[in-house]
């Protein structure tokens, strides 16, 4: 059995981070005139921040497709010819019904037994002053792209420490993983969607091709793990997990607080021509 959190919290102050947002900008710390142009589109946008959050805490599993179609105990080892790749995880199984289906989710999923799917918006007024900061300049409408960009990052970051913290003790929230990463098709935003209820609970609607609206959104399955699981802070090559390849998002864990160190998310991703990599 499913619990739903349903969030709304138009007043509430964001914290504005102004060094991802010149990252995001592709503009140097010290470059004056970007700041600049950065704080300019930070106060047009603050005042049109709506942000709303969403959460459904699901009990899951990782499994195969074969584990799907045929459930029940495994043939004993040599009474039966087995495939290996047919065993190899490849969907998430919610305790709904519910079916998602990538290989780097379920290796995301673990041994996981429950997770949490999420979505949070700054709402579509923001989008609107977009459109309007588009229609003065180009360096200007680049800079609100950055600064919301930077807005709606703390604002997940916010709502995923308010969650751990609702999370009884030993039990700890994994990293924002959303659909589009890696092999989890985009189209699956189609499935999580009408769980997740967005557009009644958030606002949160999505376009025949699968884009969110308002632009300036996040949906995410996090999974909860034990306080004994591995510590995840230990570095894994790229070519080893593919999860390495899309995790931009992802936070670094500092004896087990996944939230202790915001400034370093990219240090255990392995894509290393990322344009948005911090140095």
């Amino acid at each position: 059995m499913h619990i739903v959190i349903k969030m709304s919290m138009v007043k509430e102050q964001i914290q504005f981070n102004k060094k991802e947002a010149l990252r995001y900008y592709r503009a140097n710390p010290e470059d004056a005139v970007a700041e600049a142009v950065i704080d300019a589109a930070y106060e047009k946008l603050k005042s049109e921040l709506q942000p709303r959050y969403t959460v459904k805490r699901f009990g899951c599993r990782a499994l195969s497709e074969k584990e799907l179609l045929h459930p029940g105990p495994k043939p004993a080892s040599g009474l039966a010819s087995r495939n290996e790749a047919d065993d190899v995880p490849s969907l998430v199984l919610l305790d709904n019904g519910t079916v998602f289906r990538s290989k780097a989710l379920a290796r995301y999923v673990g041994e996981a037994k429950e997770l949490f799917l999420f979505g949070a918006t700054l709402g579509s007024r923001v989008d609107s002053a977009l459109r309007r900061m588009a229609l003065t300049s180009v360096a200007e409408a680049g800079a609100g792209q950055a600064v919301a960009a930077a807005l709606i990052e703390t604002y997940c970051d916010n709502c995923c420490a308010k969650l751990q913290k609702q999370l009884p003790e030993g039990k700890h929230l994994k990293w924002r993983f959303s659909p589009g990463y890696a092999d989890w098709p985009l189209e699956e935003q189609r499935i999580l969607f009408p769980v997740l209820d967005c557009a009644h609970t958030i606002g949160l609607t999505l376009t025949e091709s699968c884009m969110m609206a308002p632009v300036k959104s996040v949906t995410a399955v996090m999974a909860i793990t034990d306080a004994t699981a591995k510590d995840e802070s230990e570095r894994i090559d790229i070519e080893e997990n593919p999860l390495e390849d899309f995790n931009c998002n992802r936070k670094v864990t500092e004896r087990h607080n996944l939230f202790s160190n915001p400034d370093n998310k990219c240090l255990r991703c392995g894509k290393t021509d990322c344009e948005f990599r911090q140095k």
